[in-house]
């Protein structure tokens, strides 16, 4: 990329300011406009010829991934800068429709430099912080798409599966033998889609599975 004409956008004025600063002193932007939001930004990208929308993200916003949708829809490249660190939110935020990303604390006219050259190259700047939880994400098991049916005995076992008991415990405690406890788990890490006890614990808090053993 050379000669960009970028817009800024979202996050208080004083931040866009900033970022702006930062790239007017890049050599590969010849303009740098800044704009309160990611609407603003989709609908100024074709006025102005933007070949880059550097877009401030400081939380949840359902506006965020449609003006990213309107602003790849144009034809532009962006930027995602994240100003917040919650590992909920960036779960998110790894999944929006950017072309590349980083954190407000990484901001810099060298790291800047270096986005706006992976981006020319086809890279997507991608901070290893977003990298741990996006990977994190999907490793999670995927939810089923109707919550499953489980039997009164299954819910119990699940109870006493997510406190961490052994199948052996497990049948002590259901008056059952361990070979029917077994039993119980398999057909409930099947009905989770999970392929082991910690995952289906983890599914069943997700889907509310244990809201009655929690209480």
């Amino acid at each position: 990329m050379t000669s960009l004409h970028v817009l800024v956008a979202g996050g208080p004025k004083v931040l866009r300011r900033g970022i702006e600063a930062l790239l007017t002193e890049t050599d590969d932007v010849a303009e740098v406009v800044s704009v309160p939001d990611g609407v603003s930004a989709a609908a100024e990208v074709r006025r102005r010829s933007a070949e880059l929308v550097v877009l401030v993200c400081r939380g949840p916003d359902d506006a965020t991934e449609e003006a990213l949708c309107a602003i790849r829809a144009e034809g532009a490249t962006s930027l995602v800068v994240l100003g917040d660190s919650d590992p909920t939110f960036l779960e998110r935020a790894a999944r929006y429709p950017a072309d590349g990303f980083m954190m407000t604390e990484e901001l810099s006219e060298d790291s800047l430099s270096k986005a706006l050259d992976a981006l020319s190259r086809g890279e997507m700047p991608f901070p290893p912080v977003l990298g741990r939880i996006a990977l994190s994400a999907l490793r999670e098991p995927l939810l089923p798409l109707q919550q499953p049916v489980l039997s009164p005995r299954e819910r119990e076992t699940l109870a006493l599966l997510a406190m961490g008991l052994s199948n052996k415990e497990i049948g002590l405690r259901l008056d059952i033998t361990e070979h029917g406890a077994k039993r119980h788990v398999s057909r409930i890490l099947s009905k989770l889609n999970c392929s082991n006890r910690t995952m289906a614990a983890r599914t069943a808090h997700r889907m509310g599975l244990l809201a009655d053993a929690d209480q």
